[in-house]
Parts: structure tokens; C-alpha cells; sequence
């Protein structure tokens, strides 16, 4: 495994792409990971952005799935992320969840989203205290922030926070109940303070995921 210096948050980890229908591919590698939760419309929420049947779902402020043209809520439309894109486990040892993804071009044939968008990928963690743990993930949104290393962010609630408000506007609460820039919220006792829905994905961090930091 090869180091890649992405500042100390950021650490390796194998993924194997289990379908990527989309385009057609299977891949595996390294790739770096790190988390969000935006409450922005997701990427792979655009019709235009890959040849599938359906674009991920987007939700309005009821958190009801909406028009797929609506506009994302980080810029004044009325689309956001759904609650129900949040992780979940289903035993000590194995969850599903959803996340932002970047794959370098060279492992792609040189394409960007149609290549992962709606892609299911299969995320074996090697170090502790996650080694032995297995996420599989369908690629909802892109995280392009990071674009000179394979990259996976992990959507979960609490798990970061930027600054749009999209998240104060979706549910009527003071943003700062997300957390703060780059960390999120600092505590499961926090995971109380998030709208009632988005709860037990915040929770999964702290149980499922042991809170690691960006483990390989």
C-alpha cells in the first residue's frame, strides 16, 4: 500500500467496486476517506449526470423524495439531501451507506461521474479499531474538493459540516446543531441535538464506526 500525504485526517483504505453499472466497471484500489453531511441535493441527484434509470433521490423540506429538476437547497432551490441516506448497520461487523466519491481518471478510462454515479462499491477497513469491518456503499454524490487521490466521504449525519446553511433551512434549526467545519458534532450525546430523523446515522458513528478517524 502506498502513502498518500492528504493532510492528517485522511488515510487508505482498499475498495473493491463490486458493479458499476453506470459505465459498466469494475475497479479496485486505494482510496482515502473522510465524511459529510451537507444537506445539499446530491450530484448523482441530475438526470444529466450518468446513463441509469433513476438519479439518486432528493428530498424536499419535508424530507418527502422531490422533482428531480428542482434545485439544490445550498443555492436556493428546494432540493436536499434525504434522511434516510444516512448509514446503518447490520451487524457488529458490516453496514451499508452512502457517500461522495472521486476516482482518479486513470482508473475510469478518463471519465468522471457517469463513471461512479449510482456505483456500489464494497469497502474492506483494515486498521484499527475498524479492522475487519466491512461497508458496502453506493456512490450518491462526488466529492471533487480532493481530486489527486481516490476519495470516499461518507455521508453521516454530524460527521461534518460546511458553510451552507441548507441544513438550517431543511429543518428549522440553528446550523451550528450540525457541528463544526471539518469535525462535526463532537459527541453521541450531540447526536441528541439533530433533527430526530437524522439521529441514528449520527449515532452509527460513534457505535458501529468506534468514531475512527478516517481509518485505512
Amino acid at each position: 500500500m502506498t502513502a498518500l500525504c492528504l493532510r492528517d485526517i485522511f488515510a487508505l483504505l482498499i475498495l473493491f467496486a463490486l458493479h458499476a453499472r453506470s459505465a459498466s466497471l469494475n475497479i479496485s484500489g486505494e482510496a482515502v476517506t473522510t465524511r459529510f453531511w451537507d444537506c445539499c441535493k446530491p450530484s448523482c441527484g441530475w438526470k444529466e449526470k450518468a446513463p441509469f434509470d433513476r438519479p439518486v433521490l432528493s428530498c424536499s423540506i419535508d424530507d418527502k423524495p422531490t422533482d428531480i429538476e428542482a434545485g439544490t437547497g445550498c443555492n436556493g432551490g428546494s432540493a436536499y439531501l434525504c434522511s434516510n441516506q444516512q448509514p446503518w448497520a447490520i451487524n457488529d461487523t458490516f453496514s451499508y451507506g452512502f457517500a461522495g466519491v472521486f476516482i482518479m481518471p486513470g482508473l475510469t478510462g478518463g471519465k468522471i461521474e457517469d463513471a461512479w454515479c449510482c456505483a456500489c462499491y464494497r469497502m474492506d477497513f483494515t486498521s484499527d479499531p475498524l479492522r475487519g469491518k466491512t461497508m458496502i456503499v453506493q456512490a450518491s454524490n462526488t466529492a471533487y474538493d480532493i481530486n489527486t487521490a481516490n476519495r470516499f466521504s461518507l455521508a453521516v449525519p454530524g460527521g461534518n459540516t460546511t458553510s451552507h446553511d441548507a441544513c438550517a433551512r431543511q429543518y428549522g434549526v440553528d446550523q451550528t446543531v450540525f457541528g463544526t467545519d471539518n469535525t462535526g458534532v463532537s459527541s453521541k450525546d450531540d447526536c441528541k441535538k439533530l433533527p430526530e430523523a437524522l439521529q441514528k446515522g449520527c449515532q452509527w458513528r460513534f457505535d458501529w464506526y468506534e468514531d475512527a478517524g478516517f481509518p485505512t
